[in-house]
């Protein structure tokens, strides 16, 4: 909300306001002034007994003032202590300073303000006693002024008024506008991470199976033909599942706010994952306590655990081929459920160029249950990825 009066901050300098924005057409404007102040001061001329010299020279010196309204935007101070001078100088610019005074009070300066129109009442008040018949016609006509000068000042502090309010909505305006683009950024990146995981997540899986079969078929030129047969089999339904996959992804992602359904009921699709590792030759052994068995967890629980179980095959295929890997599951409703994949040293014994992409999403599938954290990093024996997941009596 604009206040009346606008206090300038301390060792801050101002430029002259609403210099960036005089009124839309400030030429017209200037001249309707101009035209209306000359006319008054030309009537008021008409009634003094001048020669002719120094009427010619006091219309010349009036005009002059006039033309100061032009700038009355860029230069206000000035203009204002002009204005309200004009009329000691010369009757031309008799109403000039109701034009000062409503410029400098456009301002909102209260000491500005208050200065120049006490400069105007008393330029006001020198020059009806001084022209005035007599003392009582200029005491009416110098009430008359300081009433014009008050509507004046009125005006011009409303009109500033309206001005804060219009810059500070267009202040408000310009904000909401970078906020939403911020946000509509954000909102990109935030879909392209989706998008990144989503597609890590569900083909990195299918992609890195084929990448080991290929790889056996290419090593070993000796495999007899029954070996060969299957390995192409599995090489085709793993290629069938990705194709799966790919095409549930691309169907979601055409929605607004899609996302990729979590199919995972129970456990049972973790034990899918490992007889599928074993099938490609993976040594994959699959450890589990018989209450998991007795009550498995059900969603979203058992979802979770399936992308931690998958991220450990997937990152051992990659990086520690033909290691052993343990997957391990602990826990009890009402505690926790600990999710272990420890496999072996990698050959390289370097990470890849780009590996941890799915941990970062891992992380944050894990973290939407309450409570839930992921570690992951080597060991003695090679590395291990184990994830602590809060298994509470309404997750089943």
């Amino acid at each position: 909300m604009a206040v009346p009066f606008e206090r300038k901050p301390a060792g801050r300098r101002r430029s002259a306001p609403y210099g960036r924005r005089v009124p839309v057409r400030p030429a017209v404007i200037s001249a309707v002034l101009m035209v209306a102040v000359l006319a008054g001061g030309l009537t008021v001329v008409g009634t003094y007994a001048i020669a002719g010299a120094l009427q010619w020279s006091l219309l010349v010196v009036g005009l002059l003032m006039i033309g100061s309204i032009a700038v009355r935007y860029r230069l206000p101070r000035v203009f204002a202590v002009v204005a309200v001078l004009g009329p000691l100088v010369s009757p031309v610019a008799t109403y000039l300073p109701l034009v000062g005074v409503f410029v400098i009070a456009t301002r909102r300066r209260a000491v500005e303000t208050l200065l120049v129109l006490a400069l105007a009442v008393g330029t006001a008040a020198i020059t009806l006693y001084r022209d005035a018949p007599d003392g009582a016609t200029a005491l009416v006509l110098l009430g008359g002024a300081v009433a014009f000068q008050g509507i004046s000042a009125t005006a011009g502090l409303l009109t500033g008024i309206r001005r804060a309010m219009v810059d500070d909505l267009r202040e408000r305006l310009a904000r909401a506008e970078a906020d939403r683009a911020v946000r509509e950024e954000q909102a990109r990146a935030d879909e392209r991470r989706r998008i990144a995981g989503e597609m890590h997540d569900r083909l990195g899986h299918r992609l890195s199976l084929l990448s080991v079969h290929a790889g056996a078929l290419a090593l070993r030129g000796d495999l007899p033909a029954s070996t060969v047969r299957e390995t192409a089999r599995v090489l085709r339904d793993t290629t069938h599942r990705a194709m799966e996959d790919l095409r549930t992804i691309v169907q979601v992602l055409h929605e607004p706010t899609g996302d990729v359904p979590d199919e995972i009921e129970d456990l049972g699709a973790v034990e899918e994952l490992v007889a599928e590792a074993r099938a490609v030759g993976a040594d994959v052994r699959l450890r589990s306590t018989a209450l998991l068995t007795v009550c498995p967890p059900g969603r979203p629980l058992a979802g979770v655990v399936h992308r931690v179980v998958r991220e450990g095959l997937t990152n051992a295929a990659r990086h520690a081929p033909g290691t052993r890997v343990e997957v391990a599951l602990d826990g009890r409703p009402g505690r926790d459920l600990t999710v272990t994949v420890t496999s072996g040293e990698s050959a390289a014994g370097t990470t890849p160029e780009g590996a941890g992409t799915g941990l970062v999403g891992l992380r944050e599938r894990v973290e939407t249950l309450a409570g839930g954290t992921l570690t992951h990093g080597p060991t003695p024996s090679g590395h291990q990825l184990r994830a602590v997941l809060p298994w509470r009596e309404e997750t089943r």
